[in-house]
């Protein structure tokens, strides 16, 4: 062997320390913008009194990085509906949500299940505890969130988990079809499939009856206010959590005080919602303009339907959640397509705009202050309250959308979230649970 040529070892030690040292370099190079970058994140303003705001700050940043995904991806043709975009999120999300790999949390007291109702997968977590001298279960059908478009059941195990384990109700999570490879009425027809299902067969499941509640968050408030519209007769009660409920106006107090420019715009935003919406609704992407300019729906059916989102008649003025009002825009194209009209006035794709209120379930609404989805949750209590229905409306003041999914199950826990989740159960047991129907 020539001792003059350098040996294969070596001259892989040799490429090793360059790749080493190319990758040191790269690091020190970054160093100064991830450093500019985090500085600039701590520094950003955040709403006044804003609990957890260190936290929340964080959660606002992955939303912007997430905006500013979108748009690269649209200039590349690709949409975020399609299924890789959603692997991928469901994945990230599923991290933000349940615990860290090294955590364990107790459910040994929980059976957690899959199922098909009615052809539709379910996850059911039932405590094993029977609440006592009932026999039975008092059930939360829970439709879950994610812009009828992303996020799963198994995206939402951790939460889910807890709520089951706070209020030792038993809980069936329905995992119904997804935007847009299957717009609206799949994902409201599977919710309604089930929510049938379990009241059709409640003795099997052991189900107490009179008990079935049904619930959801975001889109999934908007599928539990549409089934329950449609059961009202038949369940106990529905829980509406920051629910999306009306396609036809973008321009209420809190789609002003917090649209695009808000300064949490990662966490909720006009432009958000509205691509939501065309997604679950199979409408023409170019069409978007118009919506944003509350300009898409024919002016005599939003005169007709315009006082259930006035913020004047609405919005309770000793709540003085804002200073400012609904925004009605008159100006009108001649040529709006019919498809948008015929969903705004369908109760299933809108529920606020349910012609007949008077006779619907026990209602329980929780709103919060930092989403543009505020007012319509606090309009809808406040029009069902006139029409007669049981409604409890817990707004909170430090609360942004998607807050109550951090009360518990997860690696990140916030005090206003963990507040919103403990009133829920008290007035769960004190409602459900002691009511006179039960104590009969």
């Amino acid at each position: 062997m020539d001792s003059s040529q350098p040996s294969v070892f070596g001259q892989r030690r040799v490429e090793s320390r360059k790749t080493l040292f190319s990758v040191l370099c790269l690091l020190v190079a970054l160093v100064p913008f991830v450093s500019y970058w985090v500085y600039h994140v701590l520094h950003r303003t955040m709403p006044a009194g804003l609990a957890d705001a260190d936290t929340v700050r964080w959660l606002d940043e992955m939303g912007r990085i997430a905006r500013k995904g979108s748009v690269l991806l649209h200039d590349f043709g690709l949409e975020l509906g399609i299924e890789p975009i959603k692997l991928l999120l469901n994945t990230a999300f599923s991290y933000l949500f349940n615990p860290l790999f090294y955590q364990r949390v107790d459910y040994r007291d929980m059976i957690v299940s899959q199922d098909l109702y009615s052809g539709v997968p379910v996850s059911t977590y039932t405590p094993l505890a029977l609440v006592p001298n009932l026999g039975c279960y008092p059930t939360i059908v829970y439709f879950h969130g994610g812009g009828w478009t992303w996020l799963s059941v198994g995206v939402y195990d951790g939460p889910l988990k807890h709520f089951a384990k706070a209020t030792q109700f038993k809980i069936v999570a329905v995992e119904y079809r997804k935007a847009p490879q299957y717009p609206f009425p799949a994902a409201y027809d599977d919710c309604l499939a089930v929510t049938k299902y379990v009241i059709s067969n409640a003795r099997d499941l052991h189900v107490c009856n009179d008990m079935v509640i049904i619930a959801g968050d975001g889109a999934g408030g908007n599928l539990a206010a549409a089934v329950a519209n449609e059961m009202s007769s038949l369940i106990r009660m529905q829980i509406l959590i920051n629910p999306a409920l009306q396609m036809m106006n973008f321009a209420t107090p809190s789609y002003q005080d917090f649209g695009n420019d808000s300064l949490l715009p990662g966490i909720t935003s006009s432009e958000k919602e509205i691509s939501n919406w065309i997604r679950y609704g199979d409408i023409n992407p170019d069409l978007a303009p118009l919506l944003s300019n509350n300009t898409h729906i024919s002016l005599h059916h939003y005169n007709f339907l315009s006082s259930y989102i006035d913020s004047h008649k609405r919005l309770p003025v000793d709540l003085n959640v804002t200073q400012t009002h609904t925004i009605h825009n008159t100006e009108r194209n001649e040529n709006l397509p019919s498809q948008l009209d015929e969903l705004v006035l369908d109760s299933r794709f809108c529920p606020m705009f349910t012609s007949d209120v008077r006779n619907l379930a026990h209602t329980y609404i929780i709103t919060s202050q930092y989403d543009v989805l505020r007012d319509e949750g606090i309009m809808y209590a406040n029009r069902l309250k006139e029409s007669g229905v049981k409604v409890n409306l817990a707004h909170y003041w430090h609360g942004f959308h998607g807050f109550f999914l951090f009360a518990g199950g997860g690696w990140i826990e916030l005090s206003e979230s963990k507040k919103a989740m403990d009133d829920l159960v008290k007035y769960l047991h004190t409602n459900i649970l002691r009511s006179p129907a039960v104590a009969a």
